[in-house]
């Protein structure tokens, strides 16, 4: 493919396509520029290294993850909605990436990691108006500490699709968002909430 016939937009579109389907170590400059037609001075020209690629790539990647989740929040009725909504999405696309990954990320480039939790700023500010949505309508108790609650919701979503802690239960994906995801969302909320949430305690 002709350099002419190739953006840099979707140039990144394919080496994060790689990146997530077969890992970090596996895809190479090399590879790049067989599937881009473009050469290894062009990559160089506009990436200085794979890191720098790899990271472009990330950025790339969460800020279309956070605007398709902003959309999803803003198009439910309730904070239940937006909030069972999103999490589902994000466990969907989760499991769409190759393990091999994140522990190569956590492994090799351990502070473009740092820099990816850093990013997710974005992301608490879309928890926090979604908690203070809730609270306000009634479905969330008052009482809910939006930073612990953040924290909280990270760890248990990491320990089902990243560290895998859950692996020698052998449950199916579904079973264990149910199981710790929902559970926790259920404790945040009032009478009311409970009786909303209900409606998305349903396999993914």
């Amino acid at each position: 493919m002709p350099i002419t016939e190739i953006s840099k937009d979707e140039i990144l579109e394919i080496a994060l396509h790689e990146f997530l389907k077969n890992g970090i170590q596996s895809f190479t400059i090399k590879r790049l520029t067989e599937l881009t037609g473009i050469s290894t001075k062009t990559v160089y020209k506009l990436f200085t290294d794979k890191t720098e690629l790899l990271r472009v790539c990330l950025n790339k990647h969460y800020q279309s993850l956070f605007n398709e989740l902003l959309k999803i929040s803003l198009n439910t009725h309730n904070a239940i909605a937006a909030f069972s909504k999103v999490m589902q999405r994000i466990v969907e696309l989760e499991f769409e990436v190759n393990p091999k990954f994140y522990s190569e990320l956590n492994k090799y480039y351990p502070k473009l990691q740092d820099e990816i939790f850093e990013a997710n700023d974005r992301m608490l500010s879309l928890f926090t108006d979604i908690i203070q949505e809730g609270i306000k309508n009634g479905l969330f108790r008052e009482e809910v500490d939006m930073n612990v609650s953040w924290i909280s919701f990270q760890r248990l979503y990491s320990g089902i699709t990243r560290e895998k802690i859950y692996g020698h239960l052998d449950l199916p994906s579904p079973e264990l968002v149910k199981g710790t995801v929902f559970v926790f969302l259920r404790g945040m909320c009032t009478p009311i909430g409970v009786q909303e949430l209900e409606q998305y305690e349903r396999p993914i």
